[in-house]
């Protein structure tokens, strides 16, 4: 519906007609063009064109909607493809901070961590990208931690936690099929083997300095079990911020809506 100058839709209701405060009182076609009384800013016809770019989601209100496809397993296309590689450069720090978390083992013991770092078979792990970021091994992680794909309008991703009481998000184990192709997988499996393939090692040595590094516990006792576990989490996660693909990830989000 195109609103003409002088429209009912754009005048303020009778009680507040005549007050002359505020932006839509009096408006004629001569008010539009012309008018700049008191303190009031001109309203005109730039600021009409203004408000109409903004309920269309276009210009410097709004940006346009980007076409995600549809969260489903469907034929393998170049859209469907890109739409993964485009999620997995926002979720890479988050995946690379799971996958890595996912190999400790679930112990509390200091020594025993250390122990499991120190040999080089940690560097071996975080290098092996094909083995890592298998795609079974993936669907089996992100399902038991209920992390989700998630997309926004604005072209932008995350990897998402879900409440305990929802069902486990779907990921596809095999996904390598041209007709049953699940995209948000292969944006997990993608980021997952960028990472590592590019940084594998470099992590490996970094997680173990950081571990190491945040030991703030007295030295005239042994760390809690809990204590150790957070130190695990907090190595790895700044560990992972350190990598190329989480570093392009960050700018990414800084600058918001930017075509891949």
């Amino acid at each position: 519906m195109t609103m003409t100058v002088g429209s009912p839709h754009l005048r303020r209701s009778p009680q507040h007609s005549g007050t002359g405060r505020g932006p839509y009182s009096r408006l004629g076609q001569k008010d539009l063009s012309h008018r700049s009384t008191g303190n009031n800013s001109p309203v005109g016809i730039p600021l009409l064109i203004l408000c109409l770019l903004c309920l269309t989601s276009i210009g410097p209100c709004g940006a346009e909607t980007f076409p995600w496809p549809e969260a489903s397993i469907g034929q393998r296309t170049s859209d469907r493809v890109s739409a993964g590689k485009r999620a997995a450069k926002y979720i890479a720090c988050e995946v690379c901070e799971e996958r890595s978390l996912s190999l400790f083992p679930n112990t509390g013991d200091v020594d025993e961590i250390g122990a499991f770092m120190d040999v080089e078979h940690f560097s071996d792990k975080l290098s092996d990208a094909k083995t890592l970021c298998g795609m079974r091994s993936l669907a089996k992680l992100f399902k038991g931690r209920k992390m989700e794909v998630q997309t926004f309008a604005d072209g932008t991703a995350r990897l998402s936690k879900l409440d305990l009481d929802a069902p486990a998000p779907f990921y596809e184990e095999i996904n390598t099929s041209d007709l049953a192709f699940h995209w948000q997988s292969y944006a997990v499996q993608h980021a997952c083997t960028e990472i590592f393939r590019r940084d594998g090692e470099e992590l490996a040595k970094a997680i173990e300095a950081n571990f190491y590094k945040f030991d703030n516990t007295d030295p005239r006792r042994l760390p809690k079990p809990e204590e150790v576990r957070q130190r695990i989490s907090k190595a790895v996660s700044v560990s992972c911020r350190t990598a190329r693909l989480c570093k392009e990830a960050d700018k990414l989000r800084h600058k918001g809506h930017d075509e891949l």
